[in-house]
């Protein structure tokens, strides 16, 4: 059964989704050297999860995350929130808060728009960038938002049980990204950063910023222009935009601005193939990561493994001494230490 969440949703640079650990203890740690793959102009996918799916890395980018990564099946940040109000006496319960990370650019979920550009024309002339998150969040296993439910309408019981829930959950993703998963925000902060610095990908960028530039908009690179776009709607300093999904109003006068950048996004992106390359790039970098480290990533996943089900065991115990978080202040799930600007799958959420 899926727990019916109150979502908020951190645009940020970049959030890359931690992988499985790849380093073992004596470790000179993962191998992380790729070579530029020579991809000329590949069609673009027809979407980002398409892209993703054929990924060799997106499966441990998912794990922790995902109730559906194929490495370790409802063993998830949010299975665990679920497990526990089961523990708790309230099987199926109300919107307890999940952060989940809907960002710019991600190893394992993404929107239409990222470092990438925006990816089909259509769904950009119908959404612009408030396309709802949808196929993302239901790949975590996660229902869309109910706007206007809050903890606080549940019996006093139930609320504790939540906050409870909350803490746990945070406590144990903290303890599995500094441990089995820690490896991997090393990796994934290096696959990134090599993806931005590819030749191929630079000058296709710099392509799509000048076709940006003659419809009327001055930007470096997709991520940028999409983040002034939210901010511009939603307000926000350079940290970040905190958008509530379903929760927001926006006006039609805005919402017309933001699809009209959207298209031209799109059209720009189709133009110089902007997606086709990144996308060529990104899977011959993460397939030769891959081959690299497959022994220290399946051993890597097999801890994960061990340590959700150790949790799962505790978790009646745990509820008896967990201190209860407070609805009114945002929970971090995931959340890493941060290299160059990017975390592990953290965001805010809102109950």
């Amino acid at each position: 059964m899926r727990i019916r969440s109150g979502i908020g949703v951190l645009l940020t640079g970049v959030c890359c989704a931690g992988l499985a650990a790849c380093t073992t203890a004596g470790s000179s740690g993962p191998d992380v050297t790729v070579t530029d793959p020579s991809v000329g102009r590949p069609s673009p996918p027809d979407s980002v999860q398409a892209a993703l799916s054929r990924m060799a890395f997106t499966p441990y980018a998912a794990l922790g995350l995902s109730n559906n990564d194929g490495l370790a099946p409802n063993e998830s940040t949010n299975a665990i929130t679920e497990a526990c109000m089961s523990a708790a006496g309230y099987p199926g319960s109300g919107p307890v808060a999940i952060a989940v990370s809907i960002n710019v650019a991600g190893l394992a979920f993404g929107q239409p728009w990222g470092a990438w550009g925006y990816l089909g024309l259509a769904t950009a002339q119908q959404w612009g960038f408030l396309r709802p998150p949808g196929s993302a969040l239901s790949s975590l296993g996660i229902d869309n938002p109910s706007p206007g439910t809050s903890p606080q309408s549940y019996p006093a019981a139930e609320q504790t049980a939540i906050g409870k829930c909350q803490t746990i959950t945070q406590d144990f993703s903290n303890e599995v990204n500094n441990g089995p998963l820690a490896g991997i925000q090393s990796i994934t902060n290096t696959l990134y950063n090599d993806i931005q610095d590819n030749a191929a990908i630079k000058n296709a960028t710099k392509a799509w910023s000048a076709c940006m530039a003659r419809n009327g908009y001055t930007y470096p690179d997709p991520g940028t222009g999409f983040k002034d776009e939210m901010r511009s709607i939603f307000g926000g300093g350079p940290g970040g935009v905190h958008v509530n999904i379903g929760g927001s109003s926006v006006s039609a006068t805005e919402n017309q601005a933001q699809i009209a950048m959207a298209v031209t996004d799109a059209n720009c992106t189709q133009s110089t193939d902007l997606a086709g390359i990144y996308f060529a790039v990104q899977a011959s970098y993460e397939q030769q990561i891959v081959n690299a480290n497959q022994q220290a990533l399946s051993a890597a996943v097999q801890q994960y493994r061990a340590d959700y089900q150790q949790e799962v065991r505790k978790l009646s115990q745990l509820l008896k001494t967990a201190k209860a978080q407070p609805f009114d202040q945002p929970v971090k799930v995931g959340g890493g230490k941060a290299v160059n600007g990017q975390g592990r799958g953290t965001a805010s959420a809102t109950p």
